[in-house]
């Protein structure tokens, strides 16, 4: 009996914390907001993505324009939480420790290049490991937390948030 309690109270509570947004941010600080230009081949889930951050870009000032200074390239990807990604040596991914919960980890890429010579600007991912929400429900706090630091790039660091 006290395991079973026990157990269903572990289930109960695994995700009742907060939501830990992952953050991941390189590039050069901005001391203002430049032109961009969204890849026009974007498709699917990755394209309402695009659609937010370019949203979200605008309204910290930069110019979406045809003429831009910089290139922008969004990539989305939903997993099993279960799983980690490896390329090489490298873990780009690690597994939720969370066990009785996530099901999802959810992330956002975000890529500004400069036009004129292909070198990355700014890069982030954002990346939150769910059980119920959707993607298209955590996908505008990816987004928020993706372009936090534009302006200086801080490196890792963790955004936490009530579910």
């Amino acid at each position: 009996m006290r395991a079973t309690f026990f157990a269903l109270f572990l289930t109960l509570n695994a995700c009742a914390g907060p939501i830990e947004t992952r953050v991941d941010s390189i590039g050069q600080a901005m001391d203002r907001p430049i032109s961009f230009v969204a890849n026009p081949e974007t498709l699917g889930p990755s394209a309402n993505a695009q659609s937010l951050v370019s949203a979200a870009l605008v309204e910290k000032g930069f110019a979406a324009t045809d003429l831009a200074q910089l290139s922008l390239h969004v990539t989305l990807s939903d997993r099993p939480a279960d799983l980690s990604l490896h390329s090489g040596k490298a873990t780009l991914a690690t597994a939720s420790g969370k066990k009785l919960c996530a099901k999802r980890e959810y992330r956002l890429g975000v890529i500004l290049t400069k036009i004129a010579n292909g070198v990355a600007h700014y890069q982030a991912s954002a990346a939150e490991f769910h059980c119920k929400q959707s993607l298209e429900q955590a996908l505008p706090f990816l987004v928020t937390a993706a372009l936090k630091d534009i302006a200086a790039p801080r490196g890792r660091y963790v955004v936490k948030r009530p579910r």
